[in-house]
């Protein structure tokens, strides 16, 4: 299996204001705040990196580290991604950009372009989770980017301090004008987050096998969401990898792509060039051999 590229998955920056107990950024800070950087991804360089037909092709601007609309020059990539033909998916918390950052924003989108914002329960409640997380400044956001010809999706992680309020957030994301309500139903519950763990029937499908890896139980086989060409990835630090997981610190460095990363850093070559490397066809056909892939997407 050797998938085509139908769309790519950008971290524009590993920049964050939010401090979220489950995420990567949270835990690598918290564990080893002495070794952490920032980055952001230069613009030209990923231009030249994209040496392919970007037409028909949704690039998703989120990550694993950080929120994209902290990138200094967020509008300006999207301006040149979009000037190649390409259809930008952005998924972030909304917090803290005023509202003249947003009109600016809008104005490189089109009606085929989504915003997602991820709010995890009601105004009065969803920082429990998205710790830092300012509801006013993410009510403007959502307002600009109402009245502009995007698509606005409002993403909403069952946690059990919000597991009762789901038809309210519905009702808000309707009065708000937006396009979409998405439940995302998480696996990110372990012994730092379980006391987040809602009701059995609103965690996502996944956590139980990710329970058994944990405990050395190998799973038959491995289904991959790589498979459908979408996940191709490029870090905010610059190297490509298959898809975001294989860039979690948790796995990076266990697999050819983290060990290796000089050589898929963007700066000094191409996606093509990539894709065509014996090593890289060799890791999509043993995909049941790694770690991240029995985790992510063990059966």
């Amino acid at each position: 299996m050797f998938p085509q590229v139908k769309g790519i998955h950008l971290e524009p920056t590993n920049l964050c204001t939010l401090k979220c107990p489950g995420c990567a950024r949270t835990r690598f800070i918290n564990q080893w705040p002495a070794h952490w950087k920032n980055h952001s991804l230069d613009t030209q360089s990923l231009l030249k990196f994209l040496d392919i037909e970007l037409s028909d092709i949704r690039i998703e601007l989120c990550g694993n580290y950080g929120d994209p609309i902290y990138h200094p020059d967020l509008a300006g990539m999207i301006r040149d991604l979009k000037s190649r033909g390409a259809t930008i998916s952005i998924i972030t918390n909304g917090s803290y950009r005023k509202r003249s950052w947003w009109q600016e924003l809008v104005q490189t989108l089109s009606s085929g372009d989504s915003v997602t914002f991820s709010i995890d329960g009601i105004p009065e409640n969803f920082t429990q989770y998205r710790i830092n997380g300012d509801w006013p400044t993410i009510q403007d956001a959502i307002q600009v980017c109402v009245e502009a010809p995007c698509n606005t999706v409002w993403s909403f992680i069952p946690f059990s301090y919000n597991q009762n309020n789901i038809e309210q957030a519905k009702q808000l994301c309707q009065d708000l004008g937006m396009d979409k309500f998405h439940i995302n139903h998480s696996d990110r519950f372990d012994e730092q987050t379980m006391h987040f763990k809602p009701s059995d029937n609103l965690i996502g499908r996944k956590w139980h096998s990710q329970q058994n890896w944990k405990q050395n139980i190998i799973a038959k086989k491995v289904i991959p969401k790589c498979d459908n060409g979408q996940t191709h990835f490029i870090s905010a630090e610059g190297h490509y990898m298959p898809c975001c997981y294989t860039g979690d610190h948790r796995f990076y460095y266990k697999n050819q792509f983290g060990k290796n990363k000089k050589k898929y850093r963007i700066t000094d070559t191409t996606l093509s060039e990539i894709l065509n490397r014996i090593q890289v066809a060799e890791f999509y056909d043993t995909l049941a051999d790694h770690s991240v892939c029995q985790y992510t997407c063990g059966a």
